[in-house]
């Protein structure tokens, strides 16, 4: 992002506070984005702001939109100040590192993309930003932009297609619609949580059908154990269009024995992002609303600054869109309906909520306006249980994020879940007697707090759920699934390339097929429009990390910058080697033993190995597994009793995503000089020891010189 400011005299008796106010909140409104500023000048042509998302280790697969939020936050800075600003904001691969000499150098990026943004930023009008084509195309559906007539810029050919971004407007109804009685998901406006890329008819309809073709894969183990819970198996009828909620008090299905949707309790849905678990949860909560009458209540939180706010006010839009379909008199008017419905104790606290209700990106007092709704939205509650069955979905996602910003979002809303535990708790103890109907947690997260009361509940109640990678009869159920065809149909090649790369996660499944299909893949059709063979080819010569654009490539990304420098060093390295490795083959290009190495050298890199190892980013090779490309190591003879530091350990990168992303990262002399190395290193240790052992056995045996054996021959 480059920034234009202007309208500041900086001589003036007050130009230095506000360039000071200026500096420290754009400072402020990037870093809450972790972003980076990378420069701030102050010249004859006014002030200029360098800002760069996806620096590392501050890498994120939705950097675009980060970035064009940022600029949302600080033009309302540069209208509060009364200063003019101007924003460019373009994405693309630039260089960042040191430029400079030993006197005086700087961390800078420079590249094509970079001196776009500046022009940019020089044809923007006051207050406006103008954004690339790669910037729309990467953002998230966050925002969204208007095409602007083509521009001519210095330094380029043609005209340049510019877009001018406008944020979305906030959401006005989550769970049950007043009107139309319809479910609306709160991830259908936030798809940073799992949304895959968009089909006809938007991201409602994307979701839906990502619903009915994963949970049709009928020995996943997510959709048995619903089934289990539920009582009721899957039906793709629930999932196409939009469901009407209706009231039927003469439902015969009801939840088995045990279940915490007969009885009440705690349901936690624990993944990874892709596995699956925003479409367990949206088949979950629309087959209760529709089958058990058990209706939702809506709470998220996400990697966004202020979303503790989006919590609150989606818990008490939930909450009341329940009310509306049990009471239509109730007020359309949130704040109107809240007045009306909350406990009089609570009265004086409602003011808060009414800026919250009418934008969610309220900045100040946020800690107070979660804590009124949540006494709000439990007094709601509390009385809802009292007519129907309530399911409370609750949901934290985050992304590589690093500040500890993202530490106090988690605590803040693990903070939410106890307070609404305590009712759920009470109403598992007591709210059957008097007479109440169950109330439901779901808890929908990537990492569980172990200390807390509801996880804890759904592990002694048997209701957590931990979802891992589909395995290969899973994974070829789902391609056949999503490609339409018969799974006899699927080529061996094809099936055994997708389990490799993608390990079982249902979204980089999906988006490693739409790659294939763009360049590798073919359904042929037959006279009868039905399928009638698939052709796979150069699936070999694939250069996965040319999918920069996908989550798949774009998160593994993310996790590799994410390292610190040496764990980060050791993977590349590891890239480089088509079998396994040991530690001497990676001290060798870093700090060989044969180069005077300290033994602290070899510990540094040992503990990074094995933080990989732990983070399950490479792995650890048994003895009986250790062969490289031609069959067994051969320096894998080598008796153990002679190492230095006993038995020697062996390590392999077999992950394929992460073997070319990283891969990628090294360049091809770098790869050939970390091999010689190895090599080096290790016909060193297969020689050399040998013949330092018989120099020294000839330097210690008794040696007379030839003329004092003449003499002693004479005499």
């Amino acid at each position: 992002i480059f920034i234009n400011g202007a309208g500041l005299d900086v001589m003036s008796s007050k130009g230095a506070t506000t360039a000071q106010e200026l500096m420290v909140s754009v400072q402020k409104a990037c870093y809450q984005h972790e972003g980076t500023l990378n420069k701030f000048l102050i010249d004859d042509k006014g002030m200029l702001f360098l800002l760069v998302f996806g620096l590392p280790p501050l890498v994120h697969t939705d950097d675009p939109t980060r970035a064009v939020l940022a600029c949302f936050d600080m033009v309302k800075i540069f209208k509060r100040l009364d200063l003019v600003g101007r924003f460019g904001v373009t994405t693309g691969r630039s260089y960042c590192g040191v430029c400079g000499s030993a006197r005086r150098m700087e961390y800078t990026v420079l590249g094509d993309c970079v001196n776009l943004s500046a022009r940019l930023m020089g044809s923007c009008t006051p207050q406006g930003i103008l954004c690339d084509e790669e910037t729309k195309n990467r953002s998230s559906t966050e925002v969204i932009f208007n095409a602007l007539a083509p521009i001519r810029v210095k330094g380029k050919e043609g005209q340049i297609p510019v877009f001018q971004p406008v944020k979305k407007d906030g959401v006005q109804e989550i769970g049950i619609t007043a009107e139309k009685k319809k479910l609306r998901f709160p991830w259908y406006d936030h798809p940073f949580a799992g949304n895959a890329s968009l089909v006809a008819g938007g991201v409602a309809n994307a979701n839906q059908l990502n619903v009915q073709q994963l949970c049709s894969v009928k020995t996943w183990a997510g959709i048995v154990r619903m089934q289990e819970l539920l009582g009721g198996g899957f039906d793709k009828s629930l999932h196409r269009g939009e469901q009407t909620i209706t009231l039927d008090t003469k439902t015969s299905l009801k939840a088995p024995a045990g279940s915490p949707f007969l009885e009440g309790g705690v349901l936690v849905l624990e993944s990874q992002t892709g596995m699956g678990k925003v479409e367990l949860a949206e088949h979950l909560v629309t087959y209760c609303a529709k089958c058990l009458q058990i209706l939702p209540v809506f709470g998220t939180m996400g990697p966004r600054p202020g979303d503790s706010v989006r919590l609150a006010v989606e818990l008490l839009r939930s909450s009341l869109g329940v009310l509306r379909l049990l009471k239509p008199e109730t007020p359309t008017d949130d704040f109107q309906a809240l007045q009306k419905l909350a406990p009089q104790e609570l009265s004086s606290r409602l003011p808060l909520l009414r800026q919250a209700l009418k934008d969610t990106k309220v900045t100040e007092r946020q800690d107070e306006i979660l804590d009124c709704s949540l006494e709000v939205t439990i007094a709601l509650l509390s009385s809802l249980v009292k007519q129907t069955a309530v399911l409370m979905v609750l949901q934290f996602e985050y992304g590589t994020s690093l500040f500890p910003k993202t530490l106090e979002d988690q605590g803040i809303f693990w903070k939410a879940v106890s307070k609404l535990t305590e009712l759920v708790k009470t109403e598992m103890q007591s709210g059957k007697a008097a007479g109440h109907k169950p109330l439901v947690m779901m808890i929908i997260c990537r990492e569980v707090e172990e200390q807390n009361q509801a996880v804890k509940i759904a592990r002694e109640k048997g209701s957590f759920v931990h979802l891992s990678g589909l395995t290969e009869e899973n994974i070829l159920e789902y391609m056949s699934n999503y490609l339409i065809v018969p799974d006899t149909m699927i080529p061996q090649a094809l099936r055994q390339f997708v389990t490799k790369v993608t390990l079982g996660n249902p979204r980089h499944i999906r988006e490693t097929i739409d790659q294939l299909l763009e360049h590798n893949l073919q359904v042929h059709v037959g006279a009868n429009k039905q399928p009638k063979n698939i052709e796979v080819k150069d699936i070999d010569k694939i250069n996965l990390a040319s999918w920069q654009h996908t989550a798949m490539v774009g998160g593994t990304v993310c996790l590799l910058e994410s390292l610190d420098p040496l764990e980060a060093a050791v993977l590349k390295m590891s890239t480089c080697f088509h079998g396994t490795f040991t530690l001497p083959d990676l001290a060798a290009s870093t700090c060989s033993r044969w180069a005077d190495a300290t033994h602290f050298d070899f510990l540094r890199l040992f503990k990074a190995i094995r933080i990989l190892v732990e983070s399950n980013i490479i792995e650890a090779i048994a003895d009986e597994e250790q062969e490289d490309d031609e069959g067994k190591r051969e320096d894998s003879v080598i008796d153990d009793t002679k190492e230095a530091f006993g038995k020697t350990q062996y390590f392999q990168t077999r992950n394929m995503l992460i073997r070319a992303v990283g891969g990628a990262m090294v360049l091809e002399a770098q790869k050939k000089s970390v091999k010689r190395q190895a090599l080096i290193d290790r016909a060193l240790w297969r020689e050399l020891p040998g013949r330092m052992e018989d120099l020294a056995k000839k330097r210690n045996a008794q040696h007379i010189p030839w003329y004092y054996e003449q003499a002693f021959r004479r005499m």
